[in-house]
C-alpha cells in the first residue's frame, strides 16, 4: 500500500506564498506603528535625562499591542494577495480543474490560522496586560523624575505651555532639585525642594515642598508644604489616584474572567473576540481576494481591510461597555460579523468570483455617472 506524501508540491508552494506575504506584511504593520509613535515619544522624553533608555523600553512595551494588529492584518493580506496572485495567473483554474477542492488546497493557510489564533489569544491575554505593566511602571518612573533631567541648573528653561523653571542645583542623593522657581500662565510658585517630572500625555508635573505661590491676577499670596502642579489637570493634590482603567490593562485574562467586575469582565470579552475573528479571518481573505473574471480590480480586497478596521473598533465597544451584560453584547458583535463572513462567502457561491467588486464597481460608475449628468446639467444651464 502506497501512502501519500504529508507535504505535497502544492502545499509547500502554498506555505511559501502565505509564509512570505505573512512576515512582510506583519512587519510592515510593526514598523509603521513604530513610526506613528516614536516622534511623539521623543517629545515627552527630551527633557530626561536617559532619553534612549525610555524610548526602547516604551517601545518594547508597546510592540505586544502591535503584534495583535500585524497578526491580524498580516493573516488576511497573506491568504488575500496569495489567492489574488493565484487567480490572476490562472493557478486558481488549474488548481480547481485537477479535482482539488477549495478544502483541501486551503488546508496549509487554515493550519496557520490556527496557529496566529493561539497567539493572539496568547498575546491579548497575556503579553499585553505585561506591556501595559511595564509602560506604567515606566511612567510612574518617568512622572516622579528619576530618569533625571537634561537642564541646566541656574538658567531658565521653557517648558512649553507658558510654563517656565529654574532650580538652584540638584541634589545628587534624591535627585531633587533645590531652590526651584516654577511660572506658569497665571501663578509663580517659589519652593525649597521640588521633583520635576513627565507623563505620557506630554503633561509637566512637579512636586513642590515648603515654598510659596503668588496669583498673578489678584496678586494674592499663600504658602504649602506639599503642592503638585499637572498642566493637564492642574491638581493640587499630591497623592493622585490609581486610574482602575490601567489597572485592568494590566491585568492578565484569567484574573478578567474571575473578576466580579462588570467592567473587568468587559475587557476580557473584548480580548476573546480577537482571537475568535482571527479564525473567521481565511473564509473572508479566500472570498476577497477573488477578483472579478477578466479584471485585475482589488477593490474586494480593500472592503475586506475595512471590514477589519471595523471590526477593531467593535472590541472596544465592546471594552467599553462596563455595566450590563458584556457577555451577551460579545456573542452579539461575535454572531454579527459571523453572519458578514457567511454572507461573503455564500455570495462568491451565489453570484461567483469577485461579487464585492463588481457591486462595488456599479455602485462607484452610477455615483460617478450621477454627477457627471449634474455636472453638465449646470453647464448646460449656465450656458442657457
Amino acid at each position: 500500500m502506497r501512502l501519500r506524501p504529508a507535504f505535497t508540491t502544492l502545499d509547500r508552494y502554498l506555505l511559501k506564498q502565505v509564509a512570505g506575504t505573512f512576515v512582510s506584511v506583519f512587519a510592515i504593520v510593526i514598523s509603521l506603528m513604530i513610526f506613528e509613535h516614536f516622534p511623539r515619544l521623543l517629545d515627552v522624553v527630551s527633557l530626561s535625562g536617559r532619553k534612549t533608555y525610555v524610548v526602547v523600553q516604551s517601545m518594547m512595551a508597546l510592540l505586544p499591542e502591535y503584534a495583535g494588529l500585524g497578526l491580524l492584518f498580516g493573516l488576511y493580506l497573506a491568504i488575500a494577495l496569495t489567492v489574488r496572485r493565484l487567480s490572476l495567473r490562472g493557478e486558481l483554474d488549474i488548481v480547481q480543474a485537477s479535482g482539488i477542492s477549495t478544502y483541501r488546497w486551503m488546508r496549509f493557510p487554515a493550519v496557520l490560522t490556527i496557529v496566529i489564533a493561539g497567539l493572539m489569544l496568547w498575546n491579548q491575554g497575556w503579553l499585553m496586560p505585561a506591556g501595559e505593566r511595564r509602560l506604567s511602571e515606566l511612567g510612574q518612573r518617568l512622572e516622579g523624575g528619576q530618569f533625571g533631567y537634561d537642564l541646566k541648573a541656574g538658567e531658565f528653561t521653557d517648558l512649553g505651555r507658558g510654563i517656565t523653571l529654574r532650580f538652584a542645583d540638584v541634589d545628587p542623593g534624591t535627585g531633587e532639585l533645590r531652590g526651584v522657581f516654577f511660572h506658569t500662565a497665571h501663578t509663580t510658585f517659589t519652593a525649597s525642594r521640588g521633583r520635576l517630572g513627565f507623563n505620557f500625555t506630554n503633561h509637566v508635573l512637579i512636586d513642590l515642598e515648603q515654598g510659596r505661590a503668588l496669583n498673578g491676577s489678584n496678586g494674592q499670596s499663600l504658602s504649602f508644604n506639599a503642592f503638585r502642579f499637572d498642566s493637564g489637570e492642574h491638581v493640587g493634590d499630591k497623592d493622585k489616584p490609581v486610574d482602575i482603567t490601567e489597572r485592568r490593562k494590566g491585568m492578565r485574562l484569567p484574573a478578567l474572567l474571575s473578576s466580579d467586575d462588570s467592567g473587568d469582565f468587559a475587557l476580557a470579552c473584548s480580548r476573546l473576540l480577537w482571537p475568535a475573528f482571527t479564525l473567521m479571518v481565511p473564509f473572508l481573505a479566500a472570498a476577497l481576494g477573488k477578483p472579478m473574471r477578466r479584471s485585475s480590480s482589488a477593490l474586494g480586497l480593500m472592503s475586506g481591510i475595512v471590514l477589519l478596521v471595523m471590526f477593531t473598533r467593535s472590541t472596544s465597544f465592546v471594552a467599553a461597555t462596563g455595566s450590563g451584560h458584556p457577555g451577551l453584547v460579545a456573542l452579539a458583535i461575535a454572531a454579527i460579523w459571523m453572519a458578514v463572513v457567511s454572507v461573503i462567502v455564500w455570495g462568491e457561491r451565489r453570484w461567483g468570483e469577485g461579487h464585492i467588486d463588481q457591486w462595488l464597481v456599479k455602485g462607484t460608475r452610477r455615483v460617478g455617472l450621477g454627477r457627471l449628468r449634474g455636472s453638465l446639467r449646470r453647464r448646460v444651464v449656465s450656458f442657457g
